[in-house]
């Protein structure tokens, strides 16, 4: 198995990254961490000037200024034009005693337009070790003359005229690597700027953008912080405080800094990008979809159609998709939309695939995906994933597109021959690299949610692409061949019109395994309270004015019954949900709220629900799986989209039919029904694990053998030149 670093970074703006790690490292201490991770670019590239130059610096901080020299000198040789070069490698020179070489070496560099405050101040320094190198020699021990100490530079206003140009013209060296993607390099000499222009807000900026936030956001903040009290009118540097303030969850000033932004320079799409992330990371969608669709209007306006663009016009489809005014036609002509945007341009060179056209030799696998961890994504991965990897004739290859790892990560990496990190590459370079591996089926498990990496796949890297389990929908892409479903969830000939890809069936869309941390399933409780709990255990974003309409007439047409909701923040959003309630009609005491908990916390609430409700427009997927494993049924309407559809799958392919309503009068009547029958609903309880065990869900071994034969299929059919067809592997 492989893992990142194990075999040396390649491509620029990997090794740009790493040597970015490798600084933070060295600035926290961890010089041996550090060092080792220099090694290793430099083995890939033994020319790379920030590596080098950063390596040798190491070398002077670990008092092994001789060892350092010849990096220094690589990095310098490589690029003359960064005057840090210059200096570190002269710092070094004088360090070990070589005096003669570093005044040789000065004067070259004053050839070549070196100057400032910092040359001026080593050039006193050289001047004042020779005298005292001299006076040593004559056997004195002595203090050099007078005449050779570095004397404080006075504030005169050629000096300051000239330390001002100095100061530009750093500013548009680290503009100019800022916009050449050199990230490792405009790390360091903003850095560098920061130490020496410390009043100055554009290195802060910089620094602040581009710092490493393995370890937390903390000294990134910082640095964003500085930026912005230097320079209050920066729109930019608000937005960069805005968003980290948001990984941070500390949204109210987040908001506050993305809105000062939009102040200072309306026109600016990003900030209204970043504001809507950050409203949509709240639950609250639908001004997180309007702040969005403003953004891609300013971009559009402009001209400007790649980066954030794509980013935002993704996270706008998947709000879109929650929201409960947008219809059928609607939703698919975006997406549709979205495909001719991100890969209009593209179509035209998409690659002639030199993958070996034999049909029956072994393939090569990569899954794409940012949810490699404890997320559905993950937790529907691994059972499938973990039959996929004992096949002789399949090799699995994994591309993470995020940085976070939990338990499940490492159980899902021993089922892998490849396990990469790819979320610093860019578009480009990352569809290179699936090329490079002669990847031969390449498996998108995100769609339109977060860490998607959908402009690769736009891109064509592999012969055969396929969305499957991340979203319940199509990704608008032509260069998308396949989408996974089942008949149950998305009946055959019926949505086929809704995806640019071809929909393959398989006997169920996952497989699902419960939770090691499940607990025993309860007895029915309205057994004992004599009325129905309901249950909601859905995200705060699925739970629009739709769906609370749809759950207070519920409740309205029986009085006694009340409801669970888990998962609600009690700071705002609890509030907003009982005003919501009471204007339906519902009063507060028919209503309980819990935040988010740990995972044997959260199913164990589940003995407490009757019958837990689906949402409109978005149904649930992964709550409905836990609900069923846990006893609990779930009420759902089979809406007319996609999205809609998913908690009626999933129901079907268990036999819940009962569960399933056709609208909101007939969801109101199926829990009615309920309420008058919980001798029946307590029996169903009792078997329903059982039940889930015994669908296509439930059988892993299946579900892995079926989609292997959809693969092999699509695979025969790109072989003999076939285009890809919808077609069935149950």
């Amino acid at each position: 198995m492989t893992h990142v670093y194990s075999q040396q970074p390649s491509d620029a703006s990997t090794l740009d990254t790493a040597c970015a790690k490798g600084m933070a490292l060295q600035l926290a201490g961890q010089l041996d961490l550090a060092g080792q991770l220099y090694r290793s670019i430099l083995q890939a590239a033994p020319h790379h000037a920030a590596a080098n130059y950063c390596f040798g610096m190491l070398h002077v901080q670990s008092h092994r200024a001789l060892d350092g020299l010849p990096y220094l000198k690589t990095a310098l040789l490589a690029q003359l034009e960064v005057h840090d070069y210059w200096l570190g490698y002269l710092e070094a020179l004088l360090l070990v005693g070589r005096t003669t070489a570093a005044r040789n070496i000065l004067a070259l560099g004053l050839q070549q337009g070196v100057t400032g405050p910092a040359v001026e101040d080593f050039a006193a320094r050289l001047e004042a070790q020779s005298a005292l190198a001299a006076t040593r020699k004559i056997g004195l021990d002595a203090p050099p003359p007078a005449s050779t100490v570095a004397k404080p530079r006075k504030g005169t206003r050629k000096s300051r005229r000239n330390e001002e140009v100095l100061i530009q013209r750093k500013e548009a060296d680290l503009l100019s690597l800022v916009k050449q993607h050199k990230n490792a390099e405009a790390l360091a000499l903003a850095r560098n700027m920061t130490e020496r222009f410390p009043e100055r807000g554009l290195g802060w900026k910089i620094l602040g953008a581009f710092m490493p936030t393995d370890d937390g956001y903390e000294a990134a903040l910082g640095a964003m912080q500085t930026a912005v009290r230097l320079m209050p009118r920066d729109a930019e540097a608000h937005v960069n405080l805005g968003v980290t303030l948001a990984k941070m969850k500390r949204f109210e000033e987040a908001e506050s800094h993305l809105h000062k932004a939009l102040e200072l320079n309306p026109e600016l799409a990003a900030a209204h990008f970043r504001l809507g992330m950050t409203l949509e990371m709240q639950g609250r969608y639908a001004e997180a979809e309007a702040s969005l669709r403003r953004g891609r209007a300013v971009q559009l306006g402009t001209g400007n159609v790649v980066g954030d663009d794509e980013l935002s016009y993704s996270h706008l489809l998947f709000l879109m998709s929650h929201n409960p005014s947008i219809g059928v036609e609607e939703l698919w002509t975006e997406h549709r939309r979205y495909g001719d945007y991100v890969e209009g341009r593209l179509r035209a060179s998409w690659p002639a695939h030199a993958n070996e056209r034999d049909p029956d030799r072994r393939l090569k696998i990569g899954f794409v995906s940012g949810d490699l961890y404890e997320h559905s994504v993950g937790q529907f991965l691994e059972p499938v994933a973990a039959h996929l990897a004992l096949r002789a004739d399949l090799e699995l290859h994994a591309y993470c597109t995020h940085t976070l790892e939990d338990a499940l990560s490492r159980r899902l990496q021993a089922h892998f021959k490849s396990w990469n990190a790819v979320e610093a590459l860019s578009d480009t370079a990352f569809a290179s690299k699936i090329m490079d591996e002669r990847i031969d089926v390449l498996i998108d498990l995100s769609g339109h949610t977060g860490h998607n990496r959908l402009p690769v796949f736009a891109r064509k890297p592999a012969p055969v692409q396929i969305s499957w389990l991340g979203y319940p929908g199509t990704t608008g892409l032509r260069a998308v061949d396949y989408y996974l479903a089942d008949p149950q969830w998305l009946p055959p000939g019926r949505f086929d019109r809704l995806f640019t890809e071809k929909l393959a069936y398989l006997p169920d869309r996952w497989a699902f395994k419960p939770h090691a941390a499940a607990p025993a399933v309860g007895p029915l409780p309205a057994l004992s309270t004599g009325r129905l709990t309901f249950g909601s255990f859905h995200r705060l974003g699925k739970i629009n004015s739709a769906t609370i309409r749809l759950w207070s007439q519920l409740l309205l047409a029986l009085p006694q019954a009340t409801l669970l909701v888990l998962g609600v923040p009690v700071d705002g959003p609890e509030k907003r949900l009982l005003d919501e309630f009471a204007a339906h009609g519902v009063q507060p005491d028919r209503l309980t709220f819990h935040g988010r908990c740990t995972m044997d916390v959260y199913l164990a609430f589940h003995n407490q629900v009757d019958i837990a409700l689906d949402t409109l427009t978005y149904a649930g997927a992964t709550t409905t799986m836990h609900s069923l494993s846990m006893g609990v049924p779930t009420l759902t309407i089979a809406g007319a989209t996609s999205q809609a559809r998913a908690g009626a799958g999933i129901l079907a392919n268990v036999g819940l039919d009962q569960f399933i309503a056709a609208d909101a009068e007939d969801f109101v009547a199926k829990a009615r029904y309920w309420a008058a029958h919980p001798t029946e609903l307590a029996e169903l309880r009792t078997g329903l694990r059982a039940r889930l065990a015994q669908s296509p869900a439930g059988q892993p071994p299946l579900i892995a053998a079926r989609f292997a034969s959809a693969l092999r299929h699509m695979w025969r059919r790109w072989c003999a030149g076939s285009p890809a067809e919808s077609f069935s592997s149950i």
